[in-house]
Order: structure tokens, then sequence, then C-alpha cells
């Protein structure tokens, strides 16, 4: 009977030199990358409110519904203020899925609100935007920043799995706190049982994350493995027939025409957003998403030519397991698939990921510090990293009329490490 029950305790059963080398491990991975994934988590609870950002930014009244036509007159009005045909790389339109969403356009760096009868007025949401580039790229150009946003998830992913099994006792204690002892065993504490408490969720966000930070490196080991190295036919399946490029113009189909034709079939399916490639020439390529009611799976996709001919589908709903977990990784990652409770629960857990990322570090350097090895510089940068990061996208958020966003955030996040290592050093000469 002992023995069973100190083989449930001791869960999941490892050497004792594993276990040691796994905390090494986890130490070096978190030191390594901590400050970029405290960044991206604590970016990433923000940005689940994206869309009550948004509103608070640039507050405009809801439509209900668009009249006849709307739309056309929408993608006319962007098509002549981006220049006119061919001007204009793509023009998106996205339906509200939620109350607090608009209908929106977008063409380039602009972006409108559309009323119901089509006319554009233009918004900006400065700080909402940052922090969504910034929890998706760093704000860093091209694929660079996804690739490195992707590196993070997956160094994240092995501190979860390595924290898991290099802490024997972490189911036994999963309820256990100790409050009124040392900072460092409440915080080693609150460290382990956020951990445990959020653990489906935290795997869940880190995957899913990663996978879509690095979509392009898995799309050419994708065609390495099965198309002899080509990447066209990955990209077909994925991104669509492509329309051969032609810069003459042409009037857009009428849109509420095409709308039409993709619901067919598809019963209680809503309009979830239209994309026109090359607008108003003919060589454009309008793709249609319609969501899938009570599915994870983002929706269903029609493919059109500038002529109005269905040239192809894109199931992502009703069609092949693999393309309905590629579509349902983006709602389960941003927790889009449910109202504005599960994103208030999403953005808790996020918040708690953060800590859980701060506080690594911090138990690290507060242990060197009883072992008699402190590294005071380091804790002071520590310490400035994660209360200054929060602040300095505060100031950005209350300064985001009247100045840019991204150098406010980062001078005001450079102010504070500079002025804790000030104090630092006048408290050592005090």
């Amino acid at each position: 009977m002992r023995a069973a029950k100190a083989t449930r305790r001791q869960w999941p059963k490892l050497p004792p030199r594993l276990i040691g080398d796994l905390l090494a491990g986890h130490s070096a991975i978190g030191l390594a990358f901590g400050a970029l994934i405290y960044l991206v988590c604590l970016t990433g609870a923000l940005a689940v409110f994206v869309d009550e950002f948004q509103l608070m930014e640039a507050p405009s009244p809801a439509v209900a519904a668009l009249l006849p036509g709307a739309l056309d007159r929408a993608v006319a009005s962007a098509l002549a203020q981006a220049g006119g045909p061919g001007k204009a790389g793509v023009i998106f339109l996205k339906a509200p899925q939620t109350r607090n969403q608009r209908w929106t356009a977008f063409a380039g760096a602009q972006t409108w609100v559309i009323d119901a009868e089509g006319r554009l007025t233009p918004i900006k949401t400065p700080w909402t935007d940052f922090v969504t580039n910034l929890h998706m790229t760093l704000t860093l150009p091209g694929p660079w920043g996804s690739a490195i946003v992707g590196l993070i998830g997956a160094a994240l992913l092995s501190l979860i799995l390595s924290g898991v099994l290099a802490h024997p006792r972490i189911l036994r204690d999963a309820f256990s706190l100790r409050m009124g002892g040392t900072r460092r065993l409440q915080e080693a504490d609150l460290h382990n049982r956020l951990s445990v408490w959020g653990l489906p969720f935290h795997v869940a966000v880190t995957v899913t994350g990663a996978a879509f930070a690095l979509s392009n490196v898995m799309l050419m080991a994708m065609a390495s493995l099965g198309f002899h190295g080509d990447p066209g036919p990955v990209q077909r399946i994925l991104q669509g027939p492509t329309v051969a490029a032609d810069p003459r113009p042409a009037p857009t189909p009428r849109l509420d025409d095409l709308i039409a034709r993709a619901q067919t079939g598809r019963p209680g399916s809503a309009l979830s957003y239209l994309e026109i490639e090359r607008p108003g020439t003919v060589g454009q390529r309008i793709t249609v998403e319609t969501t899938a009611p009570g599915r994870l799976p983002r929706g269903d996709q029609s493919d059109f030519d500038g002529r109005g001919r269905l040239i192809g589908e894109r199931r992502f709903a009703s069609g092949a397991v693999g393309l309905q977990l590629y579509s349902g990784a983006a709602q389960l990652h941003f927790g889009f698939f449910g109202g504005l409770w599960v994103r208030v629960v999403y953005g808790l857990l996020g918040a708690a990921l953060a800590y859980v990322s701060a506080t690594g570090v911090s138990v690290w350097l507060a242990r060197r510090r009883d072992q008699g090895r402190p590294a005071p510089r380091l804790e002071r940068a520590w310490a400035g990293w994660t209360w200054g990061a929060p602040a300095a996208l505060a100031l950005a958020a209350l300064l985001s009329s009247f100045a840019p966003v991204n150098w406010v955030f980062w001078i005001a996040a450079l102010t504070v490490q500079a002025a804790a290592q000030f104090w630092r050093r006048r408290a050592a000469t005090g």
C-alpha cells in the first residue's frame, strides 16, 4: 500500500540524474529566452481583447446589416482612395463575428469602418496594431519576426514539458501553496501551481502559436518530404488556385451574388470575410469565406475569378481533417471560438503564463542569492523588464494619439532599465 502511494506521489518516476539534467536545461532555456517569452506572453494576454481595444481607440456604432450593394460601393470607394485599378494589391473586407466588431475594410496601410450603405470612415488604432504586431512578429520585418516568435514558442513548449517532468511531485503538490514563508518559496510555489493549473491552455496556445509562426518553415518541410522540394502543391492546398495577373481594368463581380453562391449548400453559414487580389483588373481573384456554425474551424473558402466564375474551394471547416486542424488552430490560439467570457478566461490564463515566465527567472536569481552567488545587476535588469514592459505598454496607450507607439514603448522600457541600474548603484554606494 505504501509503495503504491509513493509511486503515485512520485509520478513521473525519473532517475535523479535525469531530473537534475532537466532542471538544468529548464533554467538554461528560461535564461536564454526569458525576456522574449515574457513579452510574447504579456502581449498575447492583451491581444485576446483586440476587438475591445480597437473600439476604445476608434469608437463607432455597430452595423446590424448592410444594404444590398453596400460591399460593392465600399470596394469601389476603397479602390478609388488607393489610386484606382492596379494600385491596390489587396482589398480585404471583414464581417463582424462578435458584438464588438464592425464591418471593416483594409487596403495597404489604410483601415476603414463600413456603414450600412457602404460608405467608408477611416480609423486608426496604432496601439492595438502595435500590440498584435509585437505579439506575432516582435515588430521585425518580413518572415524573420514570425520565425523568431516560432522559436520562442518552441522554447516555451520545451520549458513547459521539462518543468513538468523535472518536478516528480508536481501533481501531488498541485493544490499546495506555502504562504508566510520566504519570498522565494512563495514565488516558486505560485510559479509551479499556475504552471500546473493552466497546463492544457499553456500547451494548446504554445503549440498553435509556434505552428503558425513557423508555417513557412513547415511549408518547405512538407514540400521536401512529399512533393520533391516543390512548395507549389502545398501552397495551392492552403492558398487556393491562382489567377494570372492582368492589369487591364475590369469591373468587380457583384459581391452579394458571390456570397450567396458561396453559401449554397451550407445552411446556417455566415460571411466571415472577402479578399480581393488585384481589384479592378482582369486578373483579380475574389475569395469568400463563410463560417460554419458550432464548429471550431473558422470556415470554408470559395475562390472566384474576375468574371465571377468559381475556380476552387478550400473546405477548412468541412473537408479533410488536416485542413480542419489548420483552420481551428487560429481559433484555439486566440479564443475566438467563443464569446466574451471565453476570451476573459484566455486573458486570465495568458496573464498567468506571463507571471510564470517572469517568476521563473526571479526564482532562479533568488536561489543564486541564497547560495551566496548573487547577480545584482541581472536582478535589477530583470525587475526593470518585468515591470517596465507593462508600464511602457500603458504609457504607449496613453500617448498613442500624440506620438509613435513603437518609439514610446521602447524608450520607456529602456528608461526603466536605466533607472533600475541607477538605483542599484546608488543603493550599493548608499
